[in-house]
């Protein structure tokens, strides 16, 4: 609102100059030079002095002139006040509000850089509504993401201290997405030191830093490099295959989502056979793997596989059947048993 009244100011006040202008073409019959020079000193109020001898019209034109000119730029003047001020104010508040913001995370994300990677890692993280926090460097990409409403830490994600602001003891997870493996690395290692119960989801460059990333605390390292020629490959070989994998991940076209559910112990899904828990009937929703607490995964579970309190099942399905389904799979009052904790995502 501010910012039309400042343009209104100007435009009127450019339409006062060549109002004067046009004015004293007419009234004076001076040349159109003539008349712009007399209209800027007369509208600033320098008072050089008259161009030429005026004649009785063009001295009463010249007063109003000089009233309209009086009371536009003292318009603009104080506008222009306003918007530093305001601007000033909300500067100085919109940063205690981040900080506050900042103060208050817990079990969040943590994403280190936001360059062409980071930026699709914090679309999906957006699209999933779950909080964190981005740590960029670069001044601009940061401002824009604040303006988007993201909470931002502008900084180096190598230093311990700006990992520490990101209260990353009390992360849930962290993704660095830097575009040099060394850097890569440097923050796996700071991040690990600092939290050892993270877990830590880095991006790989080269195949000979996958190593390096895991040996450094990585829980996962992806190679975008190599999923990309994956998935082309996979596309010119099984292109109806291809395409189902991508409405179920990449779009949102379809309501197909994959998710992953831990049972609770004392969740009703606890010692129930897979075929007799109603997932696929009543829920809607297909569960195409399980993996044990002790890391034994089972691919496509048969009808009689037994549901343990710990699991970690693979589910496809609509978002809101998925959402019943990880509703049906917690933590029931009553039960005393004791879930180990485990890092996930």
């Amino acid at each position: 609102m501010l910012r039309k009244r400042i343009i209104y100011a100007v435009a009127v006040v450019t339409s006062l100059v060549a109002a004067g202008t046009i004015g004293y073409r007419v009234i004076e019959g001076w040349d159109w030079f003539d008349g712009l020079y007399m209209t800027i000193i007369t509208l600033s109020t320098i008072g050089y002095g008259e161009v030429h001898e005026l004649t009785e019209p063009g001295r009463v034109f010249t007063l109003v002139l000089i009233v309209f000119g009086l009371v536009m730029f003292g318009y603009l003047v104080s506008s222009l006040t306003q918007m530093l001020i305001e601007t000033e104010f909300e500067s100085v508040f919109g940063r205690r509000k981040l900080f506050k913001d900042i103060s208050k995370l817990r079990d969040h994300y943590i994403i280190c850089g936001a360059g062409r990677v980071g930026s699709r890692v914090l679309d999906e993280l957006r699209r999933k509504n779950v909080n964190f926090i981005v740590i960029e460097r670069d001044q601009a990409v940061a401002q824009q993401l604040l303006v988007r409403g993201d909470l931002v830490l502008v900084g180096d994600a190598t230093d311990e201290m700006v990992l520490q602001g990101a209260h990353v003891r009390e992360a849930r997870a962290l993704i660095t997405t830097a575009s040099s493996d060394p850097e890569n690395v440097y923050i796996v290692l700071t991040a690990r030191g600092l939290n050892p119960n993270l877990f830590i989801v880095a991006r790989a460059i080269d195949e000979a830093a996958e190593r390096q990333l895991m040996r450094a605390g990585a829980n996962k390292v992806v190679s975008p490099v190599l999923i990309g020629s994956h998935r082309m490959a996979q596309a010119a070989l099984t292109p109806a295959v291809a395409d189902f994998l991508e409405l179920t991940t990449m779009t949102e076209s379809l309501d197909l989502n994959f998710e992953q559910v831990r049972i609770s112990p004392g969740s009703p899904l606890d010692g129930v056979a897979l075929k007799d828990a109603g997932i696929r009937t009543e829920h809607n929703t297909i569960v195409v793997a399980i993996t044990s607490l002790d890391g034994q995964m089972y691919f496509n579970p048969a009808g009689d596989h037994i549901l343990r309190y710990g699991d970690l099942m693979i589910a496809i399905g609509t978002r809101a059947s998925l959402d019943k389904l990880a509703e049906l799979a917690r933590y029931k009052p009553g039960q005393t048993r004791h879930l180990p904790k485990i890092n996930e995502l």
